[in-house]
């Protein structure tokens, strides 16, 4: 599964079918940022349940995400490159 935006937000806040859970599987890293992002992530519109959340607080959160596992990617190319 390509990490976009549009795979984030289906990921997280889709409905759990087998399919979905299948990509959790195979994606741990992404779904571990899913959850870290989600303890402190506050929405623009400023929903309080993630059910209550408008397409842009969706996009907001995917990009949090997309920045997280962009910054741990770079962190391990440079200690990589040190090495």
């Amino acid at each position: 599964m390509k990490v976009t935006l549009d795979n984030v937000v289906r990921l997280w806040f889709g409905v759990d079918t087998p399919i979905r859970q299948y990509k959790i599987t195979m994606n741990p890293r992404l779904w571990a940022t899913c959850e870290r992002v989600s303890q402190y992530f506050t929405p623009p519109s400023g929903a309080l349940n993630k059910e209550n959340y408008r397409k842009s607080d969706k996009t907001a959160f995917a990009k949090e995400v997309l920045e997280k596992l962009l910054a741990k990617e770079n962190l391990a190319e440079e200690v990589y490159e040190w090495a």
